[in-house]
């Protein structure tokens, strides 16, 4: 599987995938249903096992690099994602005298704030529980080219959504780093079929060989020993119950040691509380004192346990674009296709680094990377100055990243 300790939202055996570059080398394998060819250098896990190129570690920089820069121009992450601990002012009266003793608005209805990130799905924070681990994975030859490509795996669940079931490599409790990426998964009776690829599952211990550089130590994809036999399956869901902390200031009393026991002055008044999501799109969400019902999986009203309405607020949601391309069948958890390309082409352009593959995805990365505001006898762009301004770079998949950024609809703020 192609991993990285830098969470993306855009899987890496997708990238190579649109690049078109071999799964079996790119998970740093050989084979011999590979034919012989000038494509048969392997990718390595980390820099340090090959400086000259481009590892899967800087790829995983490069894509979230490229995620974050247009998930900042565009307001709202390009996936959905849970935003932890984000801090809000609330909003107080004109006159900074006076306080505010109801949480309502000039129409009687909640007061709201606007999160950092918009396209507000629901209040909440991350959740993950095993479902089973050291599930038995069983291989097939679908296409009959001499290579077992694909892997399955079943388990019993109580899970109805197939999109809550998560795949991870066996005894790494759960680690986003060794998330089985992408997946098909399908519920019937109880039991989870989950499909992959069987590239997906090379043991993590020999892609992290010193060696692995050296032709002739690069892994053995026709090899059982060189893949793990087993996957571990959680549920990965949205837990609403923990959406909001309400804060009050201490009004001050002379408190003369703020680090001594009992200075309840120099801390605030808290309390728990819910969100209702009051403008999707622009992150808009109301807040009201509430307590949560494990029972009947809800938030009872409540009263402020300080007489007016907090002057901050501690706030986990959880928000993105969710894509409506009918390809997408998990619109939580696959990208839309539409910013793929974005992501791939701007992420191209932020390498630093040569890649180790063949001489057309070389050319075709290159031809991303490349500088469109260079100027000479042998070179003429027709670009707009807008263009080559952009806070992407002027790199042509820069350009290609703004422009899809700068379609009508796709920005919410800026």
């Amino acid at each position: 599987m192609a991993r990285a300790t830098t969470p993306t939202w855009l899987s890496l055996d997708r990238w190579a995938q649109i690049l078109g570059i071999n799964p079996i080398h790119f998970n740093q394998m050989f084979s011999a249903v590979v034919p012989a060819s000038n494509c048969n250098d392997a990718w390595t896990q980390n820099a340090y096992q090959n400086p000259n190129f481009t590892s899967r570690e800087d790829l995983a920089q490069a894509i979230r690099d490229a995620e974050m820069k247009i998930a900042s121009e565009i307001g709202y992450f390009l996936l959905p994602d849970w935003v932890a601990d984000e801090r809000r002012q609330t909003i107080r009266p004109a006159r900074p005298e006076l306080f505010s003793r109801a949480s309502v608005n000039v129409r009687g209805l909640a007061k709201s704030i606007e999160t950092d990130w918009g396209y507000v799905i629901s209040g909440g924070q991350r959740a993950q529980v095993l479902i089973d681990d050291a599930v038995a994975v069983t291989v097939s030859d679908v296409d009959g080219d001499g290579y077992d490509e694909r892997a399955v795996a079943t388990v019993a669940t109580a899970v109805t959504s197939p999109c809550e079931i998560r795949a991870f490599l066996p005894g790494q409790a759960g680690s986003f780093a060794y998330e089985i990426r992408p997946i098909t998964v399908t519920i019937a009776a109880g039991v989870a079929t989950i499909t992959f690829n069987r590239w997906q599952l090379v043991v993590p211990e020999l892609q992290d060989r010193l060696d692995a550089e050296q032709p002739d130590q690069r892994i053995d994809g026709d090899a059982d020993a060189s893949y793990e036999t087993t996957i571990d399956v959680y549920r990965v869901w949205n837990d609403p119950q923990s959406q909001a902390n309400l804060l009050w200031e201490h009004e001050p009393s002379g408190c003369s040691n703020c680090n001594g026991s009992g200075c309840v002055e120099c801390s605030f008044s808290t309390q728990t509380g819910c969100l209702a999501v009051r403008n999707e799109r622009l992150g808009e969400v109301t807040y009201r004192a509430a307590t949560w019902d494990s029972v009947d999986e809800q938030f009872d009203v409540a009263e402020f346990s300080v007489g007016r309405d907090p002057e901050q607020l501690r706030v986990w949601y959880y928000a993105g674009w969710q894509s409506t391309d009918p390809r997408v069948s998990c619109p939580r958890v696959q990208l839309d296709p539409y910013w793929e390309k974005a992501i791939v082409y701007l992420s191209a352009a932020l390498l630093d680094r040569e890649l180790c593959s063949c001489n057309n995805v070389e050319k075709f990365v290159e031809y991303w990377r490349e500088d469109l505001s260079r100027t000479g006898s042998d070179v003429s762009y027709q670009i707009s100055e807008a263009d080559l301004l952009n806070p992407f770079g002027p790199s042509r998949g820069g350009v290609y990243a703004w422009r899809q950024v700068q379609r009508d609809g796709r920005r919410i703020r800026k």
